[in-house]
């Protein structure tokens, strides 16, 4: 597989990072988990509250991605899967699911928005920190349920700027990519934060597949969510996050639904497990950060698996029973239809 950055100088744009299906990668670079970049460490430190001492060490683990390594020659009508993170995470952190999509036919694009995410460098050296409560504390005047809305909306606008960008992209005889995409099938992955602008996405792109792993969903009413949530989606639901607003949202959500969709409960997991927390340190368990299922040895992989089938039976038309009998295979997990 091979991996891209691409950055802008502009603070009102974005970082974007690509994985995508190669063939020869000798002679590139394998990259790291995480880059050796102390300004990221530095990201991670004001993020956790822990010593950026623990974190320098992660860039010595290696990925299965080759920096810069051409585009497979080999294969075509890639669907694109758009990675929206949440708040105060980085898309190295979902490496792995990127890969997993990557090496089955995907091109893979994780967004990177300047004082949502823990660091966001850019190529003049401009470096932009998770902002935490002070992004909406900078909004204007309202209720958190109106900033979260506005917020959401805002950043949705970035999913149309990346489409436009890869359709370029795929159009362009000059580039590596040329008519390696399907433009037609594009799917939203969103975490927390991210799910919130999936699902603000959703309301008005019908039909976009996507998958919902502990979506914010203050800021929505009860109709916006029955009509987002009946495109497809796989909502995957930490034991954390299914008390509360979310859990009473989810309950009228699940009454209302016109379609066929799918929970996938996951007992032992808690909200911060989804952006792969577990795997900075194993101490993020002792101090009481993550969950006991992410100490599984396959954790991340049925997780990855997971995700990697429901798309799978959208875009390649594969069976949907390969999801359930990933669930019924693995004890935490509990899948359902809504």
């Amino acid at each position: 597989m091979g991996v891209a950055g691409i950055s802008y100088s502009d603070s009102t744009k974005i970082g974007l990072d690509i994985w995508y299906p190669g063939d020869e990668v000798s002679g590139y670079e394998r990259k790291g988990w995480i880059d050796n970049d102390p300004i990221i460490f530095e990201g991670f430190e004001i993020m956790t509250g822990y010593p950026k001492g623990l974190f320098e060490h992660l860039y010595r683990v290696r990925t299965n991605s080759f920096i810069g390594a051409l585009p497979s020659m080999n294969s075509s009508g890639w669907p694109i899967i758009i990675l929206l993170l949440g708040w105060s995470s980085i898309s190295e952190l979902h490496t792995s699911l990127a890969e997993s999509l990557a090496s089955s036919g995907y091109l893979v694009a994780g967004i990177e928005h300047p004082g949502a995410c823990a660091v966001v460098t850019f190529s003049d050296n401009n470096v932009y920190y998770f902002l935490g409560n002070d992004l909406l504390d900078g909004l204007p005047e309202g209720t958190r349920e109106n900033k979260l809305r506005f917020l959401s909306e805002y950043l949705s606008r970035d999913i149309d700027y990346v489409i436009e960008f890869l359709k370029e992209m795929n159009e362009d005889p000059y580039s590596d990519f040329y008519e390696r995409l399907n433009m037609e099938d594009i799917g939203l992955y969103g975490h927390s934060g991210g799910g919130s602008v999936a699902l603000r996405y959703a309301l008005s792109n019908e039909e976009v597949p996507m998958v919902l792993a502990d979506p914010t969903l203050e800021g929505f009413t009860i109709e916006e969510l029955v009509s987002g949530l009946s495109n497809p989606v796989l909502l995957m639901t930490s034991s954390e996050w299914e008390s509360g607003v979310n859990g009473e949202f989810l309950s009228v959500v699940s009454k209302d639904s016109a379609k066929s969709n799918y929970n996938l409960s996951i007992s032992g997991m808690r909200h911060v497990d989804f952006a792969m927390v577990r795997n900075l340190s194993p101490l993020t368990y002792f101090f009481g950060e993550t969950g006991r299922f992410m100490n599984k040895r396959d954790a991340v992989n049925y997780l990855d698996s997971a995700v990697k089938f429901f798309f799978d039976s959208i875009f390649f038309g594969r069976s949907i029973e390969e999801l359930f009998k990933l669930s019924d295979s693995v004890p935490e997990f509990s899948l359902s239809e809504y």
